[in-house]
């Protein structure tokens, strides 16, 4: 209803009257809630998700009410709804501000049978997004959510809840749900692996956790939890640079995204393909795609910078050298000059890895191009914050929180620094620093999302033609170390430096 006609219709209505039209408008969302709340995520999506759509506003007027009035089974059905569409749409800034809205009233809650499922919905959803931004860690609705009956696994809500309910706190036990003989039990945990096994180091692990997530949810047949599957599987494919795999997953998954209408989601696949056009040196046909994925002005900073990044490795793959670091350096400045958060709300998961990850590759470009002058304030950053990651490491992070990626990363474009001075200065020891650097960088797994600048191969040259020797020689003393052993040496490779 429109603003104007709910305001004009508030002041008419009889005095005795908005009581009962409340309660009758809170009875709707409860029957509407009970009978979608699980469609978007079922078998036949697409018509469920443009009535919801279509009730949104409606929806979320449900909720002030709800709140108001203490009626949690009206919060909990239309939170399940709402939830379930602002997980396809990628609307997580939403998603997080309702959870804290409504997370204490739900967590009090004692559902009858009827309200059970969209309880279970509002409280699964709101325990996976705390586990998956802040990482395992004691919540209300996951006590809450272990407090509901027990059901068949049947549904995706309901293998999240086996999932939640036995291991965010037990990583072994998490690993034995990834044999699950229930599909979309073993789909969702294998999942959540997979990530763990890329923050390891693993992508070839995390690439079989993966393939296992997307076959489990083949077995289903739920449109958009194969979309899922096949963008987690694209997404480390970018990584090990298998562009042509990744290529087929994304287009696979953009048919399903744009019959479902994920706007932020089909952004962010045709991006990636440009990415993996990029890396078969496909440019005109990265260039395609970008003309498909131009953002709207009123894009939040964080989708824009990284389309100014996308841009930048085109130009610079055209020749177009001075145009694309330019870009570069423009989308760090609005990062780094931001008064607001990136990408819509506080403390926004990825917002600083994004802005580590732009700085690292615009060092890297501009140093492969002979250009550092003209990043020399962002060089001079570097050295600090990599070594406060590599000493302090998180304890306990959530799955989206890559660490030994982005010191990666950061590694990479210090040892690009440290060979042009070599190349510059004829300083010896500053080449053998670059070039052991980047074994390290190799070993920490840095993201190789942004080419022709963060191509594998490239580093390794610019290593190789400095200085083969250190750089053979770094290669064969840190294979096979673990974790702690590695930022150890990483640790020590910054000392050296800056005792030189």
């Amino acid at each position: 209803m429109l603003e104007t006609v709910r305001e004009f219709s508030t002041a008419h209505r009889e005095a005795g009257e908005t009581d009962r039209v409340v309660d009758g408008f809170l009875a709707w969302t409860r029957d509407f809630g009970i009978a979608h709340h699980d469609a978007p995520f079922g078998a036949d999506p697409y018509a469920p998700l443009e009535r919801i759509r279509a009730e949104q506003d409606n929806l979320v007027q449900a909720i002030r009410y709800g709140l108001a009035k203490a009626d949690a089974g009206a919060v909990a059905a239309a939170s399940a709804v709402l939830g379930s569409l602002w997980t396809i749409d990628s609307n997580y800034a939403r998603l997080v501000a309702l959870a804290a809205e409504t997370d204490r009233l739900l967590s009090h809650f004692r559902p009858g049978p009827e309200l059970v499922e969209v309880t279970r919905t509002a409280l699964a959803m709101w325990t996976t997004y705390t586990f998956l931004l802040q990482g395992p860690r004691p919540a209300r609705s996951l006590v809450a959510l272990r407090r509901l009956p027990p059901a068949p696994p049947d549904t995706l809500v309901r293998a999240i809840a086996v999932v939640l309910g036995t291991a965010p706190e037990n990583r072994s036990a998490l690993y034995e749900l990834c044999d699950s003989d229930e599909p979309l039990v073993a789909g969702a945990a294998n999942g959540i692996v997979s990530y763990y096994w890329e923050n390891e180091g693993d992508l070839e692990r995390a690439l079989r956790a993966a393939r296992r997530t997307l076959e489990a949810f083949e077995q289903c047949k739920f449109p958009y939890l194969q979309a899922v599957g096949h963008i987690r599987i694209s997404e480390l494919c970018l990584q090990v640079e298998r562009g042509d795999e990744a290529r087929r997953h994304l287009t696979a998954a953009l048919l399903v995204l744009e019959r479902l209408g994920a706007r932020s989601d089909l952004v962010g696949v045709r991006w990636w393909l440009v990415l993996a056009n990029m890396q078969l040196g496909a440019v005109e046909e990265a260039e395609h795609w970008l003309e498909q994925s131009e953002p709207r002005p009123d894009e939040l900073l964080g989708t824009l910078t990284y389309g100014l990044g996308i841009r930048a490795e085109i130009l610079l793959a055209r020749g177009e050298v001075e145009a694309g670091l330019r870009l570069w350096r423009r989308g760090v400045d609005l990062m780094v000059n931001a008064e607001g958060p990136i990408f819509g709300f506080d403390d926004e998961p990825g917002q600083e890895t994004w802005i580590l990850e732009a700085t690292a590759v615009t060092v890297v470009a501009h140093a492969q191009h002979g250009r550092l002058d003209l990043v020399e304030e962002l060089t001079g950053t570097l050295p600090d914050r990599l070594s406060a990651m590599l000493a302090n490491p998180v304890e306990n992070p959530p799955p989206y929180l890559m660490e030994l990626p982005i010191s990666g990363w950061l590694l990479l474009a210090l040892a690009m620094v440290d060979l042009d001075r070599g190349a510059r200065t004829s300083d010896e020891r500053a080449t053998r620093s670059g070039a052991r650097m980047i074994a390290l960088a190799e070993r920490f797994r840095f993201r190789r999302n942004f080419q022709p600048t963060m191509s594998s191969a490239r580093a390794r040259q610019a290593a190789t033609h400095a200085d083969r020797p250190a750089y053979d020689e770094a290669v064969s003393s840190y294979a096979g170390r673990g974790h702690e052993n590695l930022r150890a040496a990483a640790l020590d490779a910054l000392r050296a430096r800056e005792g030189d």
